[in-house]
């Protein structure tokens, strides 16, 4: 491992933490194994750039870093790269050309590989790209670049303390123009574009930046000295800005340098302003996805679990507006830098999840350390490849989305702080249910909300958002009273813009409540749904639950009293007991207040829970009944969905609209993994590894279409069907079906 981390190396370490993008046109390349293994042909309008026209490609990088001898990188040849990337039917190429230490081509500016001699690894992947008509794009990575660092002290990013950050890099000092040195020298040469890696302030402490400049124009900038630290005020909030518009001023400047000399050349970032990522990393959703001709992301399922593929496309969709967006994998098991190869079925399923949601699909595969590849890689993702291009007609349409799921950085930021999953819990879980109940779903950002994005959205969901600007707040009345429903957990609204607790939501005249108080000292609350709500109008909260069963509901509790509202159910606290290990998971006690709140506002409907089922369901104590509750409650708010699937819950689905058919596509996700486990011992034992989708299985699927059928076909030869009326039952194998529904 080098001494400082690339962004594949940081992302292990914090394991425990509407527009029509890519369309591609006519039918899609044959699957024919003796048709040629090359890029396929342009669309109409030779204009139109690569990253609009590509579903899937490749990245391909080295392994080692390493100086003290011959070996590294002494057998990469860049004709050998492509040919692979050939064979496996990538679209485009992403080659490292600079990392942290060396440079793979001719460079003046920075030490180029030893064991590359005098050979220029970037003019051959463009002599033999060119005759595939293949783009290739240059990795260029930006933070943890040691040899700048080591280079250039008057370059290093400071801490509050005054002291360097190892690896870390000012955005205000001299290396923007040196890596506007590098991003000239490799447009020399006919590259397709740039991918500029790590645009972090790094993932943890120590923060940055204190040094000299910073210090000096912050002072410019807000007329105030810069706090002396993480100090949770109005100069940290400054703070934050100044961090974000640091990063986001050094993106701009790079990439309109690029677009000065070459106009042409496509530019875009690494992002990590989307979750699992916080504050720490400087970078804001929607101010740093709209850095670069799209935004680029890591979805990683063997760290940051197998939700995160959809999630993370969702997150930058709705972040931005323009939706040019891509999701990065590996084809390892465990983490960039190991020499594994992921499943067949379980690589597809991934690739598939990120087209399906109209993301372009990157895999990164990594060199062996003497700059050789492994066949095995290539072959197995030119099956997928294969498939995917041959699927081309089937995505980029506008999807059809009924739950918008809102997301709140000002929650993120001030209300979790140095803790980010006390937010993310909530957000997460929404998400998990709602994709396991087939409740298609988009993003709703707190930086770009709108009333015109929010009704968009039949539903709009706030899980646990609990800080609310007044705009916000504002906008959310015109919503509801304008007919749109909404859905509140846990906190929401409950802490003012510095992260203080209210004694009132922000959103009460809305809810047809008001708070009594809260339990935020204990998480073992309950809910329980009693039986009699069955003859009372409220069997919809029964579907699924076992009535009169106290639920475990992890999290904190806010005990509602209702006023135009209707309550139903029951919170209920737990008992309380000293000296006893268990004191913090204890049984239920006593009823402390309704679970769900039903109120008309105007012409819409606010449900607000008391609880927080959506935390809990991300947590240690989840259980099935904790989606059951939100899909019931998303039910009584939209009852007449577009499409409802029935279909087991590892299926995930996105429904999408060919406007000029006109049809529905039904994208069906599946991912069958077998039981998984870790070798550690007690009290580890919970600690276990993602799994593996070794094989596509079968399973059964029912669709319900709100509107008239003309003709319904599948993607897959394999599959069966039946129709009668409005009603589809389907049968199959693979991990990603579509139907094809005609109206």
């Amino acid at each position: 491992m080098p001494d400082h981390p690339t962004r594949r190396d940081v992302l292990r370490s914090i394991a425990g933490l509407s527009a029509l993008p890519f369309l591609g046109v006519g039918s899609g390349d044959a699957l024919g194994e003796e048709g040629p293994a090359t890029a396929p042909d342009r669309p109409a309008g030779e204009e139109t750039p690569w990253y609009r026209r590509y579903l899937v490609g490749i990245e391909w990088g080295p392994t080692g870093a390493n100086d003290r001898d011959r070996v590294y990188m002494s057998r990469a040849h860049g004709g050998e790269i492509i040919r692979n990337l050939v064979k496996a039917r990538a679209e485009y190429a992403v080659v490292f050309m600079k990392d942290m230490k060396f440079a793979y081509y001719n460079s003046r500016v920075a030490r180029k590989a030893p064991g590359l001699a005098d050979r220029d690894l970037l003019r051959e992947c463009l002599a033999e790209a060119t005759k595939h008509g293949m783009p290739v794009v240059a990795y260029c990575q930006i933070q943890y670049d040691t040899s700048s660092w080591d280079a250039h002290p008057e370059w290093r990013m400071k801490d509050s303390g005054a002291s360097e950050i190892g690896g870390r890099l000012c955005y205000r000092s001299g290396y923007l123009e040196f890596i506007q040195q590098v991003a000239a020298e490799m447009m020399e040469y006919e590259i397709a574009g740039f991918h500029f890696d790590m645009l972090d302030f790094g993932f943890g402490p120590p923060y940055g930046c204190w040094c000299d400049v910073c210090r000096r124009e912050f002072r410019e900038e807000h007329g105030i000295d810069m706090p002396p630290g993480v100090t949770w005020d109005d100069a940290w909030d400054k703070m934050f800005q100044f961090r974000a518009d640091s990063n986001t001023r050094f993106c701009r400047k790079l990439q309109a340098f690029v677009k000065s000399k070459r106009p042409d050349v496509a530019v875009d970032f690494n992002y990590h302003g989307s979750t699992p990522f916080s504050w720490e990393t400087g970078q804001r959703p929607v101010q740093h996805a709209a850095n670069g001709d799209f935004v680029t992301a890591e979805g990683l399922p063997f760290v940051l679990g197998h939700y995160n593929p959809s999630l993370l496309a969702l997150f930058m969709k709705a972040a931005r507006p323009d939706g040019l967006v891509q999701g990065v994998t590996s084809r390892s098991v465990y983490d960039y830098h190991d020499f594994t190869v992921r499943p067949t079925a379980d690589l597809k399923w991934e690739v598939f999840c990120y087209l399906s949601h109209n993301a372009q699909c990157t895999i990164v595969d990594k060199a062996n350390y003497d700059g050789t590849s492994d066949p095995l890689v290539y072959e197995r993702l030119g099956s997928i490849f294969a498939e995917a291009r041959q699927k081309r007609a089937y995505f980029g349409h506008p999807p059809i989305q009924e739950v918008g799921l809102y997301f709140s950085s000002r929650t993120r930021e001030w209300f979790a702080r140095e803790d980010s999953v006390k937010y993310y819990r909530a957000f997460w879980g929404a998400h998990k249910a709602l994709t396991q109940a087939h409740v298609t779903m988009g993003l709703i950002m707190d930086e770009s909300v709108s009333l015109e994005r929010l009704r968009q959205f039949p539903v709009v969901y706030l899980a646990g958002v609990a800080i609310l600007s007044a705009q916000e707040v504002d906008l959310l009345e015109q919503y509801v009273s304008g007919g749109g429903n909404l859905l509140v957990t846990g906190l929401t609204g409950l802490y003012d813009q510095r992260g203080a607790l209210q004694k009132q939501a922000a959103l009460q005249p809305l809810m047809g409540g008001r708070v009594a108080g809260c339990q935020l000292d204990y998480p073992d609350n309950y809910v329980r749904l009693p039986a009699s709500l069955a003859d009372g109008g409220a069997a919809w909260l029964l579907e699924g639950i076992r009535p009169d069963w106290p639920m475990l509901t992890w999290g904190p509790i806010v005990l509602w009293e209702a006023a135009t509202a209707e309550g139903f159910g029951e919170l209920l606290a737990a008992h309380r007991t000293e000296d006893n290990p268990w004191s913090h998971r204890m049984s239920p006690d006593r009823v402390v207040g309704p679970a769900v709140l039903v109120n008309r506002h105007g012409k819409g409907t606010v449900i607000t829970v008391g609880c927080s089922p959506d935390a809990a369901y991300a947590d240690n104590y989840r259980m099935p009944e904790h989606r059951r509750l939100l899909s019931n409650l998303v039910r009584r708010l939209h009852p007449e969905p577009e499409v409802s699937v029935e279909a087991p819950p590892n299926v995930e689905i996105v429904v999408t609209q060919d406007q000029a058919r006109p049809r529905l596509l039904v994208h069906l996700l599946s991912f069958f993994g077998p039981p998984t486990a870790a070798e550690v011992a007690f009290a580890n034992g919970r600690r276990v590894l993602p799994p593996l989708m070794e094989e596509e299985l079968p399973y059964r699927a029912r669709v319900r279409v709100k509107r008239p059928l003309a003709n319904v076909r599948t993607s897959e030869p394999s599959a069966t069907l039946s129709v009668e009326g409005q009603t589809i039952e389907l049968t199959t194998d693979g991990c990603h079906t579509v139907l094809e529904i005609e109206l």
